[in-house]
């Protein structure tokens, strides 16, 4: 495959990657955790990206959280077999590629927060004649998955009594917090959150069950959770790549990706038109940012285009010319392309393909 020689030879719209911000971002990641007892266990939710995905383990990360078992089929197919499932996998057909996964040595860990689903795990598992690793997901604060910690010790007591099951260990996401611009409320909630989690660990080691793994956090908390005593695993994946929505809580990472896209039309003025619309970029967290051009910015996004509102002096920019943006959500935004395109500043270095876009089963 031949590459573009440079940005301006790739078509628009596309992602780009800073290849430089993109390895420091990991490297920042990695050297915090490289002195702590938990490590970092990248999400691939956020990037969906294999070659994101070796970066980070060569760089430390202790194995990668997945979110669907589409998302570990592509991994396993990478060679990437260390995975939690951070998720509960219900239904056969589901279960059934799981099991097609364990078989192919892969060391798949899913979360589970019924007893319905542990024992459907356990019918299936165990006439297939492989073992699968299980996490009790606790509830936090998050209003969406998971139990109390009083419950998690009946969920253990079931996985150990449970052919082809092995009680792994317990995760619990402060997804609630994890956001929040208040830095003194987000350490203050994240705390909270995990104490009722290393609860949930007693809890369940006292009635006589080992907890090997505690899994949690998120780029928003990583300090937080990394850092709290009894916590083994941190689920962080946005550090990567960054979008603006985690560049306000000040983190230290850089903005990686931009969104690059072409003016197509100025015939309404006052709005110039771009060729990138909400199938190319997400704006669930807030509209993109227009990089470079002070006094205009994207006001709105159809299917196919994006409108940028100039107000004052209208910024140098003509039909054909390109424009770059910053992402509101990353993870949603990586989730509409097919691929990235890795840059050395301007120099095109590399094209990697997006390979779990769309992996939502």
């Amino acid at each position: 495959m031949k590459l573009p020689g440079t940005k301006y030879d790739i078509d628009t719209p596309s992602l780009l990657v800073d290849y430089r911000k993109l390895t420091g971002n990991i490297q920042k990641m990695a050297a915090f955790f490289q002195d702590k007892s938990a490590k970092v266990r990248p999400h691939f939710k956020t990037n969906k990206t294999v070659e994101i995905a070796r970066l980070q383990l060569k760089a430390g990360a202790r194995g990668i959280t997945c979110a669907k078992v589409g998302e570990a089929e592509v991994l396993v197919k990478a060679g990437i077999k260390d995975l939690l499932i951070a998720n509960e996998i219900v239904g056969g057909i589901k279960i059934r590629r799981l099991i097609r996964l364990l078989k192919k040595g892969a060391e798949v860990k899913v979360a589970v927060d019924s007893e319905e689903n542990i024992r459907e795990l356990s019918d299936l598992v165990s006439r297939a004649g492989v073992r699968l690793g299980v996490l009790v997901e606790i509830n936090v604060g998050l209003p969406r998955c998971g139990v109390s910690p009083e419950k998690g010790v009946e969920l253990a007591r079931l996985i150990e009594q449970s052919p082809g099951l092995t009680l792994r260990g317990i995760m619990g996401y402060e997804g609630h917090i994890v956001l929040s611009e208040d830095k003194k409320l987000r350490e203050e909630e994240c705390r909270k959150s995990m104490t009722k989690l290393i609860r949930a660990k007693e809890l369940i080691e006292q009635d006589g069950h080992q907890v090997g793994i505690v899994s949690g956090g998120g780029t928003g908390t990583y300090y937080i959770t990394g850092t709290f005593s009894g916590v083994t695993e941190v689920q962080a994946g946005s550090y990567c790549l960054m979008d603006l929505r985690y560049d306000k809580l000040g983190l230290g990472f850089e903005k990686a990706l931009t969104i690059r896209s072409t003016v197509i039309s100025k015939s309404f003025a006052p709005f110039i038109i771009t060729d990138a619309g909400e199938k190319t970029m997400s704006i669930e967290f807030g509209m993109p940012e227009l990089i470079g051009h002070p006094g205009a910015r994207l006001v709105m996004l159809s299917e196919e285009h994006g409108h940028i509102l100039v107000e004052g002096k209208p910024p140098e920019l003509k039909v054909g010319d390109q424009v770059e943006f910053y992402p509101s959500h990353i993870c949603t935004t990586v989730n509409l392309n097919n691929r990235l395109w890795v840059l050395d500043g301007e120099k095109v270095l590399d094209r990697w393909e997006i390979a779990a876009r769309g992996m939502s089963q």
